[in-house]
This record gives C-alpha cells, sequence and structure tokens, in this order.
C-alpha cells in the first residue's frame, strides 16, 4: 500500500552502451541482450515490448553488519558480466498488499532498475522514481514504467531505500547521523549522475519524482544540501513538505502526527529500542538479525531535521523560500484520507462522533470546520470526515507548498478524480463514501504493478493523458503538449484569487477530461492556511 503504514558518490566514467551481437528484425525474433558497463562493472539486461531493462543494480554497498545504520559506501566492482535481468530483493519491510507474493526480502538491498526505450540513444531525460509505502513498505521494482519510458522516449530509474528502523532509525551513538534511507536515495542520485549516460540517459536532464512516502522524500531532498544539483525537476505525488494529521486523523486516541521530527525524538525513540531489546549499545543492537527487529520497525516512519542532510523542517524552508528552485508538478488524489479514515474508524462514524472528532483534532476551530463541512451534505458521516482530513492534510497542504514554489519556478498543480481508480489495497470501497478516489488510485494510471488490476477502457485514455502530461515534464519541464487540454501554473502572486485565469488554478484530471480548477476555493484552502 502506498499510504502511511512508511553518501559516497560513485567514481569512475561511464562507457558507451555496447551491442551484444547484430540487430535483429521485428516480430517474435529473440533480441539480442543488450549490455552497458557502468563505472562498477559491466551489465547484461533484457529487451521485450519495446523497452531495455537492466535490473537489480547495487547503487551501494550492502548495508549489513557494522555497515548497519551507517551511510551508504561505495559498490564494489565486479570483475565479469553482471546479470541484470531480475530485480534484487525488496528492503526487509511487514507484509503489504502491492508486495508480489514471494518476493524476497533482504537488508542487502540497495539496488535500482533501469527501464530505457528499446532503440538505443542518448541524451535522454531520466526520471529517478522513489516508491510509497509510508517509510515502512515498498520497492521501486513494483512499478513498471514502460508505459512512460515509450511514450515519452525516457529512461526510468526505479529506486529501493532503507525502510523503518533500517532506514530511519537514530541513536545517541550515532551522533546526528540518521536518515539513512534518505541517505540512499541520495546515493541513488549521485549512481545516476556517474553512470546514467551508459543507458542513454542525460545526467544534466534528471527529475526526481515519487509518490506518498516517496514524495515526502522528494520534497525534503529539495530542501537538502546534499542532493543540490542531483536533480533538476521534481514530481511530488500524493505527499508534501506540509503533510500531517491532526490528534484522530489516523485513529481514535492517536495524537497529530507528522513525518519530520527533530533527531533529538528519534534519538530518544532508538534509545527506547535499545532498552526494549535488552541492549546497552548500539553494538548490541547491530548484532541483533533482522527478523528480531522488524517488529519494531513502525516506531521509525519518520524523517529527522536537525542534522547535515535535512538541517531544518522541511516545510519551513520552503515557507522561506529556500528550496531547490527546481520546476515542480505536485497533485493529489480527490479523497486522499479515505481509505484512512475507514481504517482508523471500522466501527463507523455517526454524526455526534463526527462533531467529536472535529473537537479533537481542531479544539476551539471546530464550529468552522463543521459549518463549512456539514456532515449532512456528504452521503455519510465518513465521507465528511474523508473531506476534512483530505483537504486539511493533503490537497491544501500540496496546494501551499505549489504556491512555495511557484515563487522560484514553474509549478503545476494537480487534482486527480476519477471515482473508478482501483484502491491500493485492492478493494472497492463501500457504498457510504462513494464516490471517492483513494490515495495512490492515480498510480497504475502511470505505471504497471504485478499484483494491480488492468485498466478497463474506460480508463485507458486518463491513463494516456496522464502519461502525456508525466513524459512532457520529464522532458521539458512543462507538461503542456499538443492535443491535450492547457495545464496552467501556479502563480504564487495570486494566492487568494477566486479566478482560475488569474493564476491559482490546479488541473482536475477526471474521466470527462481535465479542466482548471481553484483549488483553494474548492477545497477551502482559506480555512486551513
Amino acid at each position: 500500500m502506498t499510504g502511511w503504514r512508511g553518501v559516497a558518490a560513485l567514481a569512475g566514467a561511464v562507457v558507451v552502451l555496447v551491442a551484444c551481437g547484430a540487430p535483429v528484425g521485428a516480430g517474435d525474433q529473440p533480441h539480442p541482450d543488450p549490455v552497458v558497463r557502468t563505472a562498477s562493472g559491466e551489465l547484461r539486461g533484457a529487451e521485450q515490448d519495446g523497452v531495455r531493462r537492466f535490473r537489480g543494480i547495487p547503487y551501494a554497498a550492502p548495508p549489513v553488519g557494522e555497515l548497519r545504520w551507517q551511510p551508504p559506501q561505495p559498490v564494489r566492482p565486479w570483475p565479469d558480466q553482471r546479470d541484470a535481468t531480475a530485480s534484487g530483493p525488496a528492503c526487509v519491510q511487514p507484509e503489504a498488499p502491492d508486495m508480489p507474493e514471494g518476493t524476497p526480502h533482504s537488508e542487502d538491498c540497495l539496488t535500482l532498475d533501469v527501464t530505457t526505450p528499446a532503440e538505443p540513444g542518448a541524451g535522454r531525460p531520466v526520471l529517478v522514481w522513489l516508491p510509497g509505502g509510508g517509510f515502512i513498505t515498498g520497492a521501486g521494482s513494483i512499478y513498471d514504467p514502460a508505459r512512460l519510458v515509450r511514450a515519452g522516449e525516457i529512461v526510468v530509474v526505479t529506486v529501493n531505500y532503507r525502510l523503518g528502523v533500517f532506514g530511519f532509525f537514530a541513536h545517541p551513538e550515532l551522533g546526528e547521523t540518521s536518515n539513512f534511507g534518505l541517505l540512499d536515495q541520495v546515493a541513488a542520485l549521485e549512481w545516476v549522475r556517474a553512470n546514467i549516460a551508459a543507458f542513454g540517459g542525460d545526467p544534466g536532464r534528471v527529475t526526481l519524482g515519487g509518490v506518498s512516502a516517496g514524495a515526502m522524500s522528494a520534497c525534503t531532498l529539495m530542501t537538502a544540501p546534499a542532493a543540490a544539483g542531483l536533480f533538476h525537476q521534481a514530481i511530488v505525488h500524493s505527499g508534501s513538505c506540509g503533510t500531517s494529521h491532526p490528534a484522530g486523523a489516523i485513529g481514535e486516541g492517536v495524537d497529530a502526527i507528522s513525518s519530520w521530527h527533530p533527531i533529538s525524538t528519534i534519538q530518544r525513540n532508538g534509545q527506547a529500542l535499545a532498552g526494549q531489546l535488552s541492549c546497552a549499545d548500539l553494538a548490541c543492537l547491530r548484532a541483533k538479525p533482522a527478523e528480531e527487529l522488524l517488529p519494531h520497525t513502525g516506531q521509525f516512519p519518520l524523517i529527522a531535521y536537525g542534522t547535515s542532510l535535512v538541517p531544518e523542517e522541511p516545510a519551513a524552508v520552503f515557507a522561506a523560500g529556500r528550496q531547490a528552485g527546481v520546476p515542480l508538478l505536485q497533485g493529489t488524489t480527490h479523497d486522499e484520507h479515505v481509505e484512512f479514515v475507514l481504517a482508523a474508524y471500522p466501527g463507523g462514524i455517526t454524526a455526534d462522533r463526527y462533531s467529536a472528532m472535529l473537537r479533537t483534532a481542531f479544539g476551539p476551530r471546530a464550529p468552522d470546520v463543521e459549518q463549512r463541512y456539514p456532515v449532512d451534505e456528504f452521503p455519510s458521516p465518513a465521507a465528511a470526515a474523508s473531506r476534512v482530513f483530505t483537504d486539511r492534510d493533503w490537497i491544501c497542504p500540496s496546494w501551499k507548498s505549489g504556491l512555495d514554489q511557484a515563487r522560484k519556478a514553474a509549478t503545476y498543480a494537480w487534482v486527480f478524480t476519477d471515482p473508478s481508480a482501483p484502491t491500493p489495497s485492492g478493494q472497492p470501497l463501500p457504498e457510504h463514501v462513494r464516490p471517492a478516489t483513494a490515495h495512490g488510485g492515480d498510480a497504475s494510471y502511470l505505471f504497471d504493478f504485478p499484483n494491480g488490476p488492468a485498466l478497463t477502457s474506460a480508463q485507458r485514455p486518463l491513463a494516456d493523458q496522464l502519461v502525456g502530461y508525466w513524459s512532457r515534464f520529464v522532458r521539458t519541464g512543462d507538461p503542456n503538449g499538443a492535443g491535450s487540454p492547457v495545464w496552467p501554473r501556479l502563480d504564487a502572486g495570486n494566492p487568494d484569487a477566486s479566478n482560475t485565469d488569474t493564476g491559482n488554478a490546479a488541473l482536475e484530471l477526471t474521466q470527462d477530461g481535465a479542466r482548471p480548477i481553484d483549488v483553494a476555493a474548492t477545497h477551502h484552502c482559506g480555512l486551513w492556511f
């Protein structure tokens, strides 16, 4: 599920693509295996369905033994040709519904997959994609980018990074070193800069994108000094550096939640874990087998700030205008929080309970919120709660971050509205919260997933439109192109405008067509900011 559950540069020159045999004709004839030489050694991939794939490529040394809870270290070169036809194991994580059954999990997981057009080329723009999963689950290998690659003539790199207790642990013995999953992402970007030309990519035209936790990673790296210059555009998809949840939004009795905390908070979590496992020091924790640590991974879905990698809380950096000035594509689904409400309140929500939830979440502001979101205007109290928390936690923070970015670079916002979209859990939404478009519902319109349902004939035109917008943005920094409705830029000079023609527009993407909407007015962002 893509929801909340969840650096050393590689040196050396890159060598051009090596052909393995003569070209063959089209049709069902077998293709020669494509071969590339990277800074660490030669790779043999595979070609199929109009794309070339190189899988399971190490971008850093295995973070095991003494390298557990250390920044990623350089890969040890391999002397012989390496088979790159199978993805590496997923990083150690709990079970998740979007992970194919039988997928191996390992701490030795710092690998990436590269997908390119079948036709050899050079200087193609590059998308580096970070998976979601609440910093607890997920793997780059489950995102098949073939449609984006073929339609946009781009190169896509999907990345595994350390998760949970293995990726976001902190402890006083480590000092300010933390955020190992983010450090992995920086190492992957360093690998791309050093090696992607061998695959036909342009290291000077890299877009960093991600969904959910991957989106929050991408926007965090827009504030990270170590990532400066490693990417030139960003896609922040169903998550932003302003995403947070008030008390009760994730469950009854659950306090307010943010993904970003001072390093000292996460160090205390690390000390508490050491006490739970009867460990007096870090050496004892490093000696623990992964399966003994895994049950505690849910304590670490957190990014530390006050570190050299993330010096300040990212939302504050965006508000001050000190983030990377790169073109940005940023947006959400229409009902991001609907499945979270259903999971948090499985017994259902009455009208009285809805009012109590608002009091818990917003205190003295609750009457104003209830006046804007009266329960009788929704199919059910659960649908009303979903609308409140979607607007407050997801859509409006994304809009606000977009306005912050629009002061520095071209920024395009969207809201994806297709109630027929599959949910990441695979379960249809119950009638009392429909119509709704759940968190992660648009991902299958851009990527194919091994456990995902096939798109219907009614959904395919919208999927093709999204692929076109996204791939054009990767190519040019502008999603617009012939044959698609115009996507207006956000204009930071008009944040309170009520007319979509004056710069406060997001593009709503629906099966009936794409159209600009005033996202601030539609989703009551003036109430939240």
